[in-house]
């Protein structure tokens, strides 16, 4: 790892910091993780964040908002290991999943965490358990037949490198898991194996290993 660091400002369960601190580790920069919760942003956030929304990077005199831009600049600064495609059309459709993987992907696990898990285990409060039942028989299956035809049979997206576009893909349903949701290998059977192969990348399991024991403090 670099002796250097920079600041990751965002809670490590958020898929968005997840996959920036993915690329961060990926590309052998280590970070400081400022874990700040989206539903409590500290007075002024907005200075940093005018969305307020998180991941943020610090680096140096550099904050610099939203995970896809983050991403980008990371690649630009550190092109080695890639984490895009070096052919247009690969490279274009890289970025249109990791598109679909933060919007709607996102938008579809994101009642099962929230309701299961934020809701009930870290808030202590009743969840809207109708609204996460909903998302997970109604409105996430469609996203998930879509993936089903567009992950490798064998693989990662593009080979067998790590792509940013992988990690965004996975990340959504990692939160679902938290809400008591697996992708099912009998109805997703190439969705659920691809997973598997992204989850077990030694520098997702790195990440992974970190969010665990954040996520136990959570729980607790």
């Amino acid at each position: 790892m670099s002796a250097s660091t920079v600041t990751l400002v965002g809670v490590p369960l958020s898929p968005f910091v997840r996959k920036v601190a993915t690329c961060l580790l990926n590309k052998g920069m280590d970070y400081d993780n400022d874990p700040v919760l989206p539903l409590s942003l500290p007075e002024g956030f907005e200075k940093i964040s005018p969305l307020r929304k998180i991941p943020v990077l610090i680096d140096g005199d550099l904050v610099l908002p939203d995970s896809s831009v983050i991403c980008e600049y990371l690649e630009d600064i550190r092109p080695q290991p890639a984490m895009l495609p070096s052919d247009p059309k690969d490279r274009a459709h890289a970025r249109f999943l990791e598109e679909v993987a933060d919007t709607k992907l996102v938008e579809n696990t994101a009642p099962i965490f929230i309701e299961r898990f934020v809701h009930a285990v870290v808030l202590k409060q009743e969840p809207d358990l109708a609204r996460a039942e909903k998302a997970e028989r109604d409105t996430l299956p469609p996203v998930l037949d879509y993936l089903e035809s567009q992950v490798p049979v064998t693989g990662l997206l593009f080979g067998d490198y790590l792509c940013t576009a992988d990690i965004a893909l996975l990340s959504p349903l990692l939160n679902a898991r938290y809400g008591g949701f697996e992708v099912s290998s009998e109805r997703w059977p190439q969705l659920a194996a691809y997973l598997k192969r992204v989850e077990a990348h030694p520098v997702v399991a790195e990440v992974l290993a970190r969010e665990r024991a954040f996520a136990q403090t959570l729980a607790a």
